[in-house]
C-alpha cells in the first residue's frame, strides 16, 4: 500500500512491462508468409552453421542482421525457429525502451521515465511488429534512438556510429539523413563523422567476407533491394496509394521530384532558422524528418513508418502536448499492417493514408513552430 501512494507511477510501470511481456509471450508462435520466409533463412544458417553465410543467394538482407540469425540457431532446440527468430527484434524493442527511457530522465527526475518507457513497449503496433510479426524494424530503428539521445548529450562522433549501426541492419536509417544533414550544417555534427557510417558498415562485413562472401555482394545488397517491385505504394499510408500500378514509371519520377523539393525545402527552412536547437528541438525535427521521408517518397511499404511510431514517443517527453500523436499513429499503422496481415481491403490504408496526412502536417507545423522559440 505504501508503495501504491508513494510511487504509483513506478507501479504502474511494472504492470504495464509486465502485461506487454505476458501479450507477447501468447503471440510468439503466431506465423504469418514473412516469416515462413524468414524461417528458410533460418533452416539454411541452421544446417550448414557461420558458413552458411557465404551464400549470397539464401537472404537479400545484410550480414549484420543475418549474424543474429546465426546466434538464434544456437538457442537450446525448445525455443523453436519462430520463437527464435522473434527473440531478436523483440530485444531491439528493450534497447528502444531503455534509450526512452534515458531520454525522459533527461527532463524528468522522477518516476515518469519508467512510465513513458513501459508506456512505449505495451503499444500494439511496437510488440505485434516484432514479437508478432517477426519483422526487423526494432533493429534499425533502435540505434536511431540511441543516434539521436547521444547527440541530445552531444556526442556526434557515437552518435554517427551508432547510425552506422543502423544503416547496416537495413537501408531505411536513410531517412533520419535530412535531420543529420541540417546538424551538420548547423556545425553540430563534423563531415569526418559520416565516415563513421560506410566505415561501420564495411567492419560488420567481415566476418560474412571472411567466410567466402564477396564484398561486391556484401556492398550491393542495398542497390539490390531497389527494382523489387513495380508499386508506388506497397500499403504504405501515403498518398501514393491512390495511385494505380499502371502509372508506375510516370508516377515514380513525379514522386522523387516530389521527394527531392520537400525534403529540400524542409532542410532549408530548418537551415535558416536562428533556433538554439535544444532537446525538443532536436526530437521533433528528426521526427518530422522520419515523417516526411516516407510520406512524400515513392515505393514505401506499410512498415517504413515504424520509426515514426517509436520517436513520436520520444516527442512526448520534450513536447507533452504531443501526447496524442503517438496513439494516431498506432490507428495509422494498425490500419496499414492489416492489409497484409488480415487482406483487407485497400481503402482501409486509403484511410489511413488521410489520417497519415493530417499527422505529418500536424507533425511538420509543430516541429517548424518550434524553430521560432
Amino acid at each position: 500500500m505504501n508503495m501504491i501512494r508513494k510511487r504509483p507511477l513506478l507501479l504502474l510501470s511494472i504492470v504495464l512491462f509486465t502485461l506487454s511481456l505476458v501479450v507477447r509471450y501468447e503471440i510468439l508462435e503466431y506465423v504469418n508468409r514473412d516469416l515462413t520466409l524468414l524461417q528458410t533463412w533460418y533452416d539454411h544458417v541452421h544446417a550448414y552453421g557461420f558458413a552458411g553465410l557465404a551464400d549470397e543467394s539464401f537472404s537479400n538482407y545484410p550480414p549484420a542482421y543475418l549474424y543474429l540469425l546465426w546466434f538464434s540457431t544456437l538457442l537450446p532446440k525448445w525455443v523453436g525457429s519462430v520463437a527464435a527468430l522473434k527473440l531478436i527484434p523483440t530485444f531491439f524493442d528493450l534497447i528502444s525502451a531503455f534509450t526512452i527511457l534515458l531520454m525522459a530522465r533527461l527532463r524528468y527526475d522522477d518516476d515518469t521515465p519508467y512510465f513513458i518507457a513501459s508506456g512505449f513497449f505495451i503499444l500494439p503496433t511496437i510488440l505485434f511488429n516484432s514479437t508478432g510479426w517477426g519483422q526487423i524494424d526494432s533493429l534499425y530503428t533502435s540505434f536511431l534512438l540511441v543516434c539521436v539521445y547521444l547527440l541530445l548529450k552531444e556526442k556526434p562522433f557515437w552518435a554517427m556510429a551508432a547510425f552506422g549501426v543502423a544503416f547496416s541492419f537495413k537501408s531505411q536509417s536513410i531517412f533520419l539523413l535530412p535531420f543529420l544533414g541540417i546538424l551538420f550544417l548547423k556545425g553540430k555534427i563534423r563531415w569526418h563523422h559520416f565516415l563513421l557510417v560506410p566505415a561501420v558498415y564495411v567492419i560488420l562485413g567481415i566476418p560474412a567476407a571472411l567466410t567466402g562472401r564477396s564484398w561486391l555482394s556484401i556492398l550491393t545488397i542495398y542497390a539490390g533491394q531497389l527494382g523489387q517491385f513495380r508499386d508506388l505504394s506497397r500499403n504504405a499510408p501515403n498518398l501514393y496509394i491512390f495511385v494505380p500500378s499502371s502509372f508506375y514509371d510516370v508516377g515514380l519520377w513525379i514522386g522523387l521530384s516530389v521527394f527531392v523539393v520537400a525534403m529540400s525545402t524542409w532542410g532549408w527552412v530548418n537551415w535558416r532558422a536562428k533556433n538554439k536547437l535544444t532537446h525538443r528541438q532536436v526530437v521533433l525535427m528528426a521526427l518530422a524528418a522520419l515523417a516526411l521521408a516516407p510520406f512524400v517518397l515513392p515505393k514505401m511499404h506499410d512498415r517504413y513508418f515504424y520509426p515514426v511510431d517509436v520517436f513520436s514517443v520520444a516527442a512526448v517527453i520534450f513536447a507533452p502536448e504531443m501526447w496524442f500523436v503517438p496513439l494516431v499513429y498506432q490507428v495509422i499503422s494498425g490500419l496499414s499492417y492489416s492489409r497484409f496481415l488480415m487482406g483487407a481491403p485497400v481503402y482501409i490504408v486509403m484511410f489511413a493514408a488521410l489520417i497519415n496526412t493530417g499527422a505529418v502536417v500536424y507533425i511538420l507545423w509543430k516541429q517548424v513552430l518550434s524553430t521560432r522559440e
